[in-house]
């Protein structure tokens, strides 16, 4: 269930096509039809009957919203609404978070046991290896000492 929210009321001085222009002023943009409005670190959606303020940011793809329905009564805007945090933890996608929990444990299920006979598999070849006596890998200053005094014919000084 969603936590409510304080509900907050504003006033604008002015019609809705005031408002609008002073959004395009803020955003230095003369397109009419315009929806969304970028300006510092805000963001105004504006819809028929709803103009929504994105408030702060909140992770990756989620924000905080003022969700506000307007009335505009003698040349003067009433905006009433709340906050609301909208994103990834909306309570639209938590049934979706559930199915997608559901599918990485299916997944690591499946995944165990190939992971489990690669380890076994790479085990086995070492002990094998061991028992064969292979000669450990020379270190890089052995190889040149090799190269150089038993290839090349150098003596080290």
């Amino acid at each position: 269930m969603a936590k409510k929210s304080k509900e907050y009321v504003f006033k604008f001085g002015g019609s809705k096509e005031a408002f609008l222009n002073r959004l395009r002023q803020l955003t230095n943009d003369h397109d009419r039809e315009r929806r969304f409005f970028y300006f510092d670190n805000y963001i105004v959606d504006v819809k028929d009957d709803e103009i929504s303020f994105g408030v702060g940011r909140a992770g990756h793809s989620g924000g905080y919203w003022f969700v506000s329905h307007f009335a505009e009564e003698n040349e003067q805007m009433e905006f009433r609404g709340t906050v609301q945090y909208i994103g990834p933890e909306d309570d639209r996608t938590k049934g979706r978070k559930a199915f997608d929990n559901v599918l990485f444990v299916l997944f690591c299920i499946l995944a165990f046991p190939v992971l489990l006979v690669l380890w076994i598999s790479t085990g086995i070849s070492l002990i094998i290896n061991k028992l064969r006596k292979k000669p450990k890998p020379l270190t890089t200053e052995e190889n040149l000492f090799d190269l150089m005094e038993n290839h090349l014919g150098c003596q080290r000084v």
